[in-house]
This record gives C-alpha cells, sequence and structure tokens, in this order.
C-alpha cells in the first residue's frame, strides 16, 4: 500500500474520508489501544496537537510504530474502509502527527515508590512511561548503551530516521525516569533489585540468535541476523561484497536481505521454507525488497554449510507443504533425493532468537504479567518470542497497569 504524502494538506483529505465509526474496528486492532478515530477527527480538523496527544496518551511510542507498525495486519486490516474503498492510511496518519507536533505527558504528583525496569526496549520503556505518570520513580536498567533496543541497534537507517527514535525517548517523561547503560541483570541482580524496589519489571527481550538444525562447518562465514543487522547498522561491518543469503520469512529476514544490497552486495537472495503465502513478513516490506532486485527462493531449507575458500557452500532440500491437524498454517516436509548446493559469500539467519530462560523463574500470569509468588513482572519478546514493536509497548503498558494495581 502506497504512503500518502506526509503534508497537512493530504493528511486532512485522507482524514476526510474516514468514517469515525463508533465501536472503531481500526481500534480494536491496535495491541496499544490508540484512540483512531479520534485522533483522525483532529487531524481532519489540523489540530495536529490534540492528535498527537490521542496517539501518545495511549502509545508512548508512537512515532516509531507510525513508522514501523505493520498496519495492514493490524488497525487498517479492521478499517471499515476496506469494504467501500480503500482503508484509511492509519499509519501514514500516524506518523504525520507524531511528526509535526509537540508532547509532554501528564505526570500524577510523586507517590514515593520505586520501580526497576530490565531492558530498555519497547516493552521496557512503554512500561515506564506509563509508572512515571502515574508518580512513580522508575530506574530502567539496559545492557548496551543506547535505549530502544532493535529499533535502535539492528532496524536500518533506511526504514526509520534516527529523528524518529530520539522524539519519542524525549517525549517519555524522561525527567522521573532514570537510565542505567551497560548494565546487564541477571538472575542474581534481578533477586537483588526485587528486594530494593517496590517491583521490577523484566522487559530484557531476547538475548541470542537462533541457528539450528543445520549442519555447519567449522569457520563457515555464517551469523545471526541481530549481530549482522547490529554490525552492518554500527559500521562495525562497513561493507559486504558478493551474494549473501538470508535464511527467514520475517520482517527481519528482509531488514537483512535489503541491508546487504544497501552495504555493496553484488545479490542478494532470501530463502524461505514455505510459500509466499506462509510468510510472516508484511507485505509492504516484501514488496520493497522485490523491487530493490532481491532474489526470491521458496520451499527450501538449508541442511549442510561448508567452508569454500570464497566463503560457504549452501547445501539445500526441497520443502513440500503438508496440512497440520487444527493449524492453519500449513506445515512442511523434505522432499527425498532433491538437494542442490549453491554458493554464497556469506550467511545470514533470520529464524528468530532465544530468551535468557534463567532470568525469571516461575509462572508468568497472562493476565497480569506478574511472576507468580514475586513482586517482578514479564512481558516483550523476551515472553512472547518475538512480535512486533506495538504489541511489547502494549506488553509494558499492561504491566504497568498491574504493577500500579498491586501497589495502591
Amino acid at each position: 500500500m502506497s504512503e500518502i504524502k506526509q503534508t497537512l494538506a493530504a493528511v486532512q483529505a485522507e482524514a476526510k474520508r474516514c468514517l469515525y465509526c463508533v465501536d472503531a474496528p481500526c481500534q480494536q486492532g491496535c495491541p496499544a489501544d490508540v484512540d483512531v478515530a479520534q485522533f483522525i477527527r483532529h487531524l481532519r480538523y489540523a489540530d495536529v496537537k490534540s492528535a498527537k496527544r490521542v496517539i501518545k496518551t495511549a502509545n508512548p511510542l508512537g512515532g516509531i510504530c507510525g513508522t514501523l507498525c505493520p498496519s495492514e495486519n493490524l488497525c487498517q486490516k479492521n478499517c471499515t474502509m476496506n469494504y467501500c474503498d480503500a482503508p484509511i492510511h492509519i499509519r501514514d496518519l500516524q506518523k504525520f502527527a507524531c511528526a509535526n507536533a509537540a508532547f509532554r505527558p501528564e505526570l500524577a504528583p510523586a507517590n514515593g515508590k520505586k520501580v526497576a525496569v530490565v531492558g530498555a526496549g519497547p516493552a521496557g520503556l512503554g512500561c515506564a512511561a506509563i509508572l512515571a505518570r502515574l508518580g512513580y520513580e522508575v530506574d530502567v536498567f539496559e545492557k548496551g548503551s543506547a535505549a530502544a533496543g532493535v529499533v535502535a541497534k539492528e532496524i536500518p537507517a533506511e526504514r526509520i530516521d534516527a529523528a524518529v527514535v530520539e522524539n519519542d525517548l524525549a517525549e517519555l517523561a524522561a525527567d522521573t525516569i532514570r537510565f542505567h547503560y551497560n548494565a546487564p541483570v541477571d538472575a542474581a541482580r534481578l533477586e537483588e533489585l526485587s528486594r530494593t524496589y517496590d517491583a521490577v519489571f523484566v522487559g530484557a527481550g531476547l538475548a541470542q540468535d537462533r541457528i539450528s538444525g543445520v549442519d555447519i562447518a567449522e569457520g563457515a562465514p555464517v551469523v545471526g541476523c541481530s549481530q549482522y543487522l547490529a554490525d552492518l547498522k554500527s559500521g562495525a561491518t562497513p561493507s559486504v561484497s558478493g551474494t549473501v543469503l538470508v535464511v527467514g520469512g520475517g520482517d527481519s529476514a528482509i531488514d537483512a536481505v535489503c541491508a546487504s544490497l544497501t552495504a555493496g552486495a553484488e545479490k542478494a537472495v532470501l530463502a524461505y521454507r514455505r510459500s509466499r503465502a506462509e510468510m510472516p513478513a508484511c507485505d509492504e516490506e516484501f514488496f520493497s525488497a522485490a523491487d530493490k532486485g532481491v532474489e526470491l527462493m521458496y520451499m527450501v531449507s538449508p541442511v549442510a554449510i561448508a567452508k569454500t575458500a570464497e566463503g560457504a557452500a549452501v547445501t539445500f532440500v526441497r520443502n513440500r507443504l503438508v496440512e497440520k491437524p487444527g493449524e492453519a498454517r500449513k506445515g512442511f516436509e523434505a522432499v527425498a533425493g532433491s538437494e542442490f548446493t549453491l554458493n554464497f559469500s556469506r550467511v545470514v539467519f533470520a529464524i528468530g532468537k532465544k530468551a535468557d530462560t534463567t532470568l525469571v523463574a516461575g509462572k508468568v500470569d497472562p493476565d497480569t504479567l506478574r511472576v507468580e509468588g514475586t513482586n517482578c513482572f514479564a512481558g516483550g519478546d523476551w515472553l512472547s518470542g518475538g512480535a512486533t514493536v506495538v504489541k511489547a509497548v502494549a506488553e509494558g503498558k499492561k504491566a504497568a497497569q498491574a504493577i500500579d494495581a498491586m501497589l495502591k
């Protein structure tokens, strides 16, 4: 879906298409529960400041989500206009509002209570922002040197401008939130925090790239997607060459193939084990990659990677889809005797990441995100295994509200 122009005239014209539905289905499709109809109504009458207030009150990372949200699978998917025309470009309207007005949250009086937040990614920031508004003193402990997690560290600059991230961070009520960088938290440190703070939220994200099910020769140029993107963005890997293979089908895999081309690769190939219909990457990112010349290989899985003088020889097997009883998504199985080998300069695995399961001991209540029998709460990618920025923010909000209810 093409973007609308980021001008007030274009935004007002788009806002006038909105039906302003009662019990708006678009809002029901937003994990952060943004009152979509209300902020669009403000834009219709050029009240950009009020539009941003509606967005940011519900979603402290509204600018980031206005850039990165897979809206065609969330709010825009539910838009009533799908039945009579094209859906409202909700994400683009949100992007405009957040970029063209100031916002400062209203803060309740200090209540004298302290909460520790582990991880400065979207879940941690969402939790910290809501708690700060409720009058809590918040300390955020981040193992890295900056906030915003994968958004700041891994997502290529061509997808999100650093100014968008900086603006959201500046509007978090930062004067009541203290950030402690280069401050990793392990299980022992978490226990200490739970004793010295009234509550603790763990939004630590996912710690390690997953590379599994493949026989990889020692010394073969294989790397996880998270590390690869972080190295490219930081300049630790300033350029690449040859043909890069990315294994996976999500948005991070799309980021990796596109970033490879930007960094100088002659060719970038995306290999996915199922068909396009099962690929989790959103349509917009997929078509963008195709337009840039990314080559696509469906229904294949790597089974062995050998080291060569030029890089890696990857042996694949072809797959076929199979029905999985009780599940809407089809599974796959290897086709016997279908192996073939191709050469690449490096291989990037974008098949997900793993959480540090030793960090939190105990069952997490799905309704409150509270760890059973403790004053600790957990959410975001650490708990869900990785989804979207807006879902992580929503879980941070949910935890903040549960912490407030516990401590009142």
